[in-house]
């Protein structure tokens, strides 16, 4: 189950109060089975709410749970997971400055593989080359610690797998014909919706810890995350695409357990299965793109992706094996 913090854990007993009343429950019942004052009952009502349980109030009656939430909750996430180790361990903030800070702060103390941050919104979250990340309430910004079995060489190839499990969640999630750009966006009609991170630790032959960083412009209205892009691509949210906001608990666990899924298959059958699967999701490759990169660009036709997950460019003057930089696509 979830690891919950004391606080935590008092709200997860007080909410299995709430649920065995199928009718309303006094402030003052609540609080006698509960062992808590009632301005202690007034404090739980007023965060679960703030966590998205709908809880009805009727003066004379009390209280009553109307609707269980869909924030991604460490205790609701323990419900729906289906994981051997991705967020068997869920560290949960309201706000936070960065989750890729914190999980890299708990991975150097020894955090345990699968363990995630999860935060409501980010006051400092960053993308790739130190990028502002805009964070939002409404979407999942997560940091999972990963511990995998594989050679160093190989830790290129991490980005990807999370690229494909955010993909297939936003897709069987929502429906949405969700596709990839190299090297790490999730794009659906043209715009970017998803982007991941990754902070790694690592010696010549073996992987220390990696932190993969996942944002989801989830429950958003994208014109608050339009910044000056510099002609990257536009952005867009699950909920302005679908015209109704998404369940974000149901997109966590799926997208968790992708990720547990495809790690497994990168460590047990190497690079060419997770890129041929980025491949299949990518509807980038064979068109016209210029990458650039520390002042220059690459210009050609987006032949393919190397087991590596460098982008090979086709150019006049040859093929060209690109390792960073920003993509923009001729569609």
């Amino acid at each position: 189950m979830a690891r919950t913090l004391a606080g935590d854990r008092r709200i997860v007993e007080f909410l299995d109060l709430l649920r065995k009343n199928a009718d309303y429950a006094s402030g003052q019942s609540l609080a006698k089975k509960a062992g808590i004052s009632r301005s202690a009952v007034w404090k739980h009502i007023r965060r679960l709410r703030r966590l998205g349980y709908r809880i009805e109030s009727l003066h004379g009656k009390g209280y009553k749970l109307e609707g269980d939430t869909e924030y991604p909750v460490p205790w609701e996430l323990a419900r729906v997971l289906k994981t051997s180790h991705m967020g068997k361990t869920v560290i949960y903030r309201e706000s936070v400055q960065s989750t890729q800070n914190l999980a890299i702060a708990l991975a150097e103390k020894q955090g345990a593989h699968g363990t995630a941050v999860i935060a409501e919104q980010q006051t400092g979250g960053r993308g790739r080359l130190k990028r502002k990340w805009l964070s939002p309430k409404g979407g999942i910004w997560i940091s999972v610690i990963l511990r995998p079995s594989i050679p160093t060489a190989t830790s290129t190839l991490l980005p990807f797998v999370a690229a494909v499990a955010v993909c297939d969640a936003v897709r069987e999630a929502t429906g949405l014909d969700a596709t990839l750009k190299w090297p790490n966006d999730v794009m659906v009609k043209g715009k970017k919706v998803a982007g991941i991170l990754l902070d790694l630790s690592a010696e010549a032959e073996a992987v220390n810890y990696a932190v993969i960083g996942i944002g989801i412009n989830a429950n958003v209205e994208s014109k608050k995350l339009h910044l000056d892009r510099e002609g990257r691509p536009a952005v867009t949210s699950l909920s302005d695409e679908l015209g109704h906001p998404v369940n974000r608990l149901q997109l966590t666990g799926l997208m968790l357990e992708r990720l547990e899924q495809y790690l497994v298959l990168l460590e047990e059958k190497g690079p060419a299965t997770i890129v041929a699967l980025w491949r299949k999701r990518s509807d980038m490759l064979g068109r016209q793109a210029s990458v650039a990169q520390q002042g220059k660009v690459v210009s050609g036709t987006a032949k393919d992706i190397g087991d590596d997950g460098s982008l090979i460019v086709a150019t006049a003057a040859g093929d060209v094996n690109v390792v960073s930089g920003d993509v923009t696509v001729s569609y």
